[in-house]
């Protein structure tokens, strides 16, 4: 089965870009609209929108290039000038890459250990130099950002006679004072790393660990975890179980099923399911450009409430917070961040754990219409799983007793098939992904509640079929990531925010033995993205791609 096509050719590279139009409504932020032609990066999803006033500005980095392993360092100072309260925060970092030949990179970017940005990098050609804009709304870690801090940012990038592609990059910090019509958020005053930079996971036994001692007087929690599959787990959605796992065949091992468990004290305490990311050079590099797939330059945190837990954890003792990704073979890195409110009109709060049952995900893997032979694999492995369950707690502060209860429904399905004999090998996989999480809070002023539900239909077709001169191989994706989200207040006021980001490309290729190398490659691809909040309207782009360039680009839903 087609993993990755190891060669590419070039196309001639021909950059220009159009403000998006009038279909933008004010409160989104739209990147530049791709003109047709362009075969470099075409962006759909949106930027940090800015609340008014011109903000300060506090370097991080660069420009400077990456080469090599090691994690560069940087020294961090808030802006004199805008020492907070801060109504924004926003990170902004610009990326680019050198023609030639170079395989995508994870991007990191840590400040005092807390994860500020996680991403990857476009993947360049031989005549294609990308060139990229990430933004990311930081404004919950304004505490750690309110002092000075030293960080690292890691780009691991290998260039050699073989991989010529040369990455530069720089970061900064933009701060937006807060004013009376764009006050400061009620931000956490406590910000503290969990991973200590990144931890590396490399079995189902590995467990991200920390010991922390939190204020007497904290009344919401939540940890902010990012968990990236990398070498086997890259491709975890195509991973089979251990006893049909080949190295030689490259098929990995551990089960087609990956997610996020938080554990507090031994318990299991949170979930949140993993998106499948799919990297620029993943599958087939002619999949995803100019139009990466969902999140690949940037992705987005999960936030795991564990507030139910408070008041266990607000004693001023130790606590042990866990991380584990089940399934895990080679390798998941894992960054995480533990946030913390406080109860400013006391010193210290107080509560219990009410319930808590959420139970272990209940798992089936069917193989019976599976045979092995020398070919390969031949016929279908089914995967489901399932988990729920609630967690519920209790606190006394000092406007009254606070019940929060959060409460978890998985479900996961995963259908690979198989047909391999010495003329083609096929490999197709359907997956489905689905978690809902209910949260509520019940305190003086009333019952508020928040629905937020992910949703990744994922599939995939891959085929290498045997010809005179060498093989032909093909790809076809069709991923889409979807989060709804719906609040509550306890004046009955109602938000909803709904997130649909769909893209099908298909790519194609033939492998000349003779001339080791591929011939004839290209893709093409459409990318349609839609978000909309009932506070500030609606954002939509759709790009379609034709021999890897933009054919058409447009805004509006």
């Amino acid at each position: 089965m087609l993993s990755i096509l190891v060669a590419a050719i070039g196309l001639a590279a021909s950059m220009g870009v159009a403000q998006a139009g009038g279909a933008v409504p004010a409160g989104f932020a739209a990147p530049p609209l791709p003109a047709p032609g362009v075969n470099t990066v075409a962006e759909v999803e949106p930027r940090v929108p800015r609340p008014p006033g011109e903000p300060c500005v506090a370097p991080l980095f660069g420009p400077r290039q990456f080469e090599g392993v090691d994690p560069v360092a940087f020294a961090y100072a808030p802006p004199a000038a805008c020492r907070g309260p801060w109504a924004k925060v926003v990170l902004e970092a610009d990326f680019d890459v050198t023609a030639g030949r170079q395989f995508d990179r994870t991007a990191i970017i840590h400040l005092g250990g807390v994860n500020l940005y996680y991403g990857t990098t476009m993947e360049p050609r031989r005549a294609i130099a990308p060139t990229w804009h990430v933004e990311r709304d930081v404004t919950d870690y304004a505490a750690l950002l309110a002092q000075p801090g030293a960080g690292e940012v890691l780009i691991a990038n290998v260039v050699n006679e073989t991989y010529t592609g040369r990455l530069t990059a720089r970061a900064r910090l933009l701060f937006y004072p807060a004013s009376a019509s764009a006050p400061a958020p009620a931000a956490p005053q406590v910000v503290q790393s969990i991973s200590d930079g990144l931890a590396k996971l490399t079995k189902d036994q590995d467990r991200l660990t920390k010991t922390v001692v939190l204020p007497t007087n904290v009344e919401r929690l939540a940890l902010d975890v990012v968990a990236q599959g990398q070498a086997d787990d890259e491709f975890w959605y195509d991973c089979v179980p251990d006893a049909l796992a080949s190295d030689k065949e490259g098929r990995c091992g551990g089960g087609a099923f990956r997610q996020v468990e938080v554990f507090v004290d031994g318990q299991r305490a949170g979930l949140a399911s993993l998106f499948p990311w799919i990297f620029t050079g993943g599958i087939n590099p002619y999949l995803w450009f100019p139009a990466p797939a969902p999140e690949t330059l940037n992705f987005t945190p999960s936030r795991i409430d564990l507030t139910p837990f408070a008041g266990l954890v607000n004693d001023g003792r130790p606590h042990r917070i866990e991380v584990t990704v089940p399934g895990v073979r080679n390798y998941y890195l894992v960054t995480a961040s533990l946030l913390a409110w406080r109860d400013a009109g006391a010193s210290s709060t107080s509560g219990r754990l009410l319930r808590n049952t959420l139970a272990a995900p209940r798992a089936t893997t069917d193989t019976r219409r599976l045979r092995t032979d020398k070919q390969g694999l031949n016929g279908r492995i089914d995967t489901r799983l399932t988990q729920g369950g609630e967690v519920a707690g209790v606190l006394r502060t000092s406007h009254g007793e606070v019940a929060t209860t959060v409460r978890y429904a998985m479900s996961f399905s995963n259908r690979q098939d198989y047909v391999s004999d010495d003329k083609v090998q096929i490999g197709r996989m359907r997956q489905s992904t689905r978690l809902r999480v209910d949260t509520r809070r019940k305190d003086a002023s009333g019952t508020s509640t928040r629905r937020e539900v992910s949703s990744y239909p994922f599939s995939s077709v891959t085929q290498e079929t045997v010809t005179a001169d060498g093989t032909d191989q093909t790809a076809a994706v069709d991923l889409t990531l979807a989060r709804t989200e719906r609040e509550v207040a306890s004046d009955g006021r109602v938000w909803t925010r709904a997130l649909s980001h769909r893209v099908a490309p298909t790519a194609r290729g033939q492998f000349n033995r003779a001339a080791r190398r591929f011939q004839n490659a290209s893709g093409a691809s459409v990318q349609q993205y839609r978000l909309e909040d009932s506070a500030i309207g609606c954002y939509g782009r759709t790009v379609v791609v034709k021999d890897n360039a933009v054919v058409t680009a447009r805004d509006g839903c």
